[in-house]
């Protein structure tokens, strides 16, 4: 009798169902949820671990485990600088219908009760490749000593952040990814945060920066606004391979008839041109004006790293936080996470008319 291989555990395995939408619509991102359940008909368990050092797990575990391994699904993309395939995301079909999913710095482990002792074993072994995290993490402000600029680094403290309630559906994915770009040494770029206050978007930059190796540097529309001063350039050149944020932006980026100003025209240079190429400056910018206001040649692609409009939540998803907050009442319309957290009770609902910063609290 001959032994048993992968290739004949794979064609034991077959897909349950394969008629199921696989893919994601929009972008073609392989959904393991899908994966897990066209190949095993069953609803998963879920543990992720993330922060990992991606590379060296992933070389650990495909070696420890190449004799388990029947499937593999991936997405690689091409990275132009190293001239090498990225790992984007990586599944894994294990013979006992373990699926380990790879994400970036994350990884995800769909199993059903009977293999949770292995999925044990996996996370522990999995915690060993966890980055070193600092305790506090720095925002840094800008000031002048005599006569010369300099920064000063001020802590800043991690919001506590659920993508599965405090922020649309479609936004982990996006994080993920920005949170990759942002962390490429010797890139610029520019990626711009929009929607009406109160959505997330000053929370969501505080969480970011902690998810951040790079220095991160707040610059006010002011300043951003004298980037092209002489002045500016030693400046410039003390910072290379950091992230500029820059909130409540439209001034600086807005179109005014087809005339550009010499700000917007530092902007474009620092995240598309010589200067930028240069000093790898990446920028964050928030603003609550409609995107049809914003100078078309910000929204060029190539220059443009991401966009993204902070929406209210979706019905599903208010209604999700506000029972987590303790509040037993529905309401049928979508609501800012700020006004979730400010939701009386008493009154049902009242709008927040103030500007919020974060989640209001």
């Amino acid at each position: 009798m001959k032994p048993e291989t992968n290739e004949t555990q794979a064609s034991n395995f077959p897909l349950l169902i394969e008629d199921l939408m696989l893919f994601n619509s929009s972008n073609n991102y392989i959904s393991p949820y899908r994966i897990f359940f066209a190949y095993t008909k069953r609803i998963p368990n879920i543990i992720t671990i993330d922060d990992l050092k991606m590379e060296p797990f992933q070389k650990w575990f495909e070696k420890k485990y190449q004799n388990e391994i029947i499937k593999q699904h991936y997405s690689h993309d091409f990275n132009n600088t190293k001239k090498v395939l990225d790992n984007s995301y990586h599944n894994y079909l294990l013979k006992n219908g373990l699926l380990v999913s790879i994400e970036y710095s994350s990884v995800y482990f769909f199993h059903t009760e009977e293999q949770k002792e292995l999925v044990n074993e996996l996370f522990e072994e999995a915690k060993k490749f966890l980055y070193s995290t600092k305790k506090t993490t720095d925002i840094c402000l800008i000031y002048n000593q005599n006569g010369e600029l300099n920064t000063q680094p001020v802590e800043i403290k991690k919001p506590k952040i659920d993508f599965n309630i405090h922020y649309n559906e479609d936004f982990h994915l996006i994080h993920k990814e920005i949170v990759k770009q942002l962390n490429k040494k010797d890139t610029n770029g520019l990626y711009l945060f929009h929607g009406q206050p109160g959505t997330g978007k000053s929370t969501y930059i505080k969480f970011l920066i902690h998810q951040l190796k790079k220095k991160v540097i707040f610059i006010s529309p002011k300043m951003a606004g004298e980037l092209d001063n002489l002045n500016m350039t030693p400046f410039l050149l003390n910072n290379k391979n950091t992230v500029f944020v820059i909130e409540d932006a439209e001034e600086l980026i807005t179109s005014r008839e087809e005339v550009r100003n010499s700000n917007l025209s530092m902007l474009l240079n620092l995240t598309d041109g010589l200067l930028g190429e240069s000093l790898g400056i990446q920028i964050i910018a928030t603003f609550n004006t409609d995107v049809k206001n914003i100078d078309k040649a910000l929204l060029r692609k190539g220059r443009l790293s991401q966009i993204y409009e902070f929406k209210p939540l979706s019905i599903e998803r208010t209604n999700k936080l506000l029972n987590t907050l303790g509040i037993t009442e529905t309401v049928n319309q979508s609501l800012p996470v700020a006004d979730i957290f400010n939701f009386e009770k008493e009154n049902h609902y009242t709008p927040v008319l103030k500007k919020a910063v974060g989640f209001g609290k």
